[in-house]
């Protein structure tokens, strides 16, 4: 009894469908994890616009686009939870990545070794690291829509596809709609693949007119650009940590995780492949010769990019108007870092027995547990920020004012969230303010560090939740006046305050 006879029909695609849920399930976990962008995505779900505006400056090319929010759509129509319809988005993103990246491969290369890729893919310490790391939705529909787009190429080239081309082209205007910075990119990698690897005029054109065509639509858009949120120049990968074979995601001094290394089985399995191909040269079809060594090269060029010594290229070019971080350059070859994978069962025809498949497969989620495991927040948000503090720097997720008269005191109950490292130990102030015939003053005050000196702001953890409440002592106050309440960040050497967004530099609340 053979292999095929053994194992029911299309194997791999069923591992990519049901092992696919150790990807997504914790995307069902009770409550949400606290990635880099925190609850701004679910905030711009509610009123989505062409660029995001909640807690980032609108941009072209780094912004985020309202195509990034289109699923999510339909689900808060219905009446479900902001929250839930985001969760959903992430779930949907890695599900149309892994059967994109089946679809793609396995008429080339069969299905065991296209089941192997597509679940690689869900695993890869990219893909999960800019869901449950970043919680950026934009990138997570980008990885989603990428192989896609190179399975209705392949489709087109193969059997000249109407439906293959429909949706290579649909995939590549949508990635315009979420970010064009990392569409445009994707596209040229895309052109690429189509003129190296599937050779082929006609494929090479539809992606040629797929770009031309996202790239005429973003043109109403073409005035709005903002400086970069980060210091593009500080975020370059480190090659160690870039070529880490570890199966999680190693964090750096303050905590923040790197979501950027191809992982494990991509870097092992492409190491395995150019060995055997070494080997056998005359014995590997052309085609598959050129698809392993476009992706190798690919994920070389991308992973070159990502490091210091590529600055320079940076700059002159002027690419990095393109990307907020340089080794966003990974997502944008992602699919292609799984293909010598989906090889190996052509090169090494034992992988395609019953044992050694199934220790592949198992290795491949072993190796991807490790990045599933984020840290969760319970807090409940209304649709819409309370305040967002400094450059989209502290989004404020709720503030709850408490008086009591006996004896007389006021406590403000506030949730936050950093969108990114602050540059200094801010303080917190929490005043009431009383208006008599004298005009407005302080019936009393506080001044403190937020979390007290063993938690300063510069040790606050980009996404991460934090809560406290503060209590001001009113017996000071005048008795039956309505009292005001201000409360914000300052720097304690001069006094100045983090103005919010929008203008003021306060959050103002009313008692009773």
């Amino acid at each position: 009894m053979n292999w095929s006879e053994q194992v029911p029909v299309r194997a791999g695609f069923w591992a990519v469908l049901l092992l696919g849920a150790f990807a997504w399930a914790p995307a069902l976990y009770p409550g949400y994890w606290q990635g880099w962008e925190g609850f701004a995505p679910v905030y711009q779900s509610v009123s989505p616009t062409s660029l995001a505006t909640v807690a980032t400056t609108p941009d072209l090319w780094r912004g985020v686009g309202g195509g990034a929010y289109l699923i999510a759509q339909p689900l808060l129509r219905i009446g479900l939870d902001p929250v839930l319809a985001i969760r959903i988005t992430f779930i949907l993103a890695f599900v149309l990545g892994g059967t994109g990246v089946y679809a793609w491969l396995a008429n080339r290369l069969g299905d065991r070794g296209a089941g192997l890729a597509g679940l690689a893919y869900m695993l890869s310490p990219i893909f999960l690291g800019t869901v449950y790391v970043r919680g950026s939705v934009s990138d997570a529909m980008i990885l989603a829509l990428a192989p896609l787009a190179l399975a209705g190429l392949a489709s087109y080239r193969d059997r000249r596809s109407l439906v293959g081309a429909a949706v290579a082209v649909l995939s590549v205007l949508w990635m315009w709609r979420i970010q064009a910075g990392l569409a445009a990119a994707v596209t040229v990698v895309l052109l690429l693949y189509a003129l190296l690897v599937e050779r082929d005029r006609l494929v090479a054109l539809i992606m040629l007119a797929s770009g031309a065509a996202g790239l005429v639509g973003v043109l109403p858009l073409w005035d709005i650009s903002s400086s970069s949120p980060v210091a593009f120049s500080e975020h370059f990968a480190a090659l160690h940590l870039l070529l880490d074979p570890g199966a999680g995601l190693l964090t750096n001094a303050w905590g923040a995780q790197h979501p950027y290394q191809p992982g494990f089985v991509a870097l092992l399995t492409s190491v395995l492949a150019v060995w055997v191909m070494a080997t056998r040269w005359g014995e590997v079809a052309a085609p598959l010769r050129r698809l392993i060594g476009f992706s190798l090269g690919a994920g070389l060029v991308a992973g070159f990019l990502s490091l210091s010594a590529s600055e320079a290229l940076w700059r002159l070019s002027g690419a990095e108007r393109l990307f907020t971080y340089p080794w966003q350059t990974m997502v944008t070859v992602a699919p292609l870092l799984v293909a010598p994978l989906a090889a190996l069962p052509l090169l090494l025809t034992e992988i395609e027995r019953p044992a050694y498949w199934s220790a592949m497969v198992a290795l491949i989620v072993l190796a991807g547990l490790g990045a599933t495991t984020p840290a969760y927040t319970q807090v409940q948000i209304a649709v819409r920020p309370v305040a967002i503090f400094g450059d989209n720097q502290l989004l404020v997720l709720g503030a709850t004012l408490h008086e009591q008269e006996d004896p007389p005191a006021a406590t403000l109950e506030v949730a936050w969230q950093p969108l990114r490292p602050l540059p200094f130990d801010y303080n917190i102030f929490f005043q009431a303010i009383v208006e008599d015939e004298q005009g407005a003053r302080v019936a009393a005050q506080l001044d403190a560090q937020p979390l007290g000196e063993e938690r300063p702001a510069t040790r606050w953890r980009p996404g991460e939740v934090l809560t406290n409440s503060y209590r001001l002592d009113l017996s000071g106050a005048p008795p039956g006046r309505r009292l005001i309440y201000y409360f914000g960040f300052y720097d304690w050497r001069d006094g100045a305050r983090l103005p919010l967004v929008g203008g003021d530099d306060k959050l103002v609340l009313y008692g009773r």
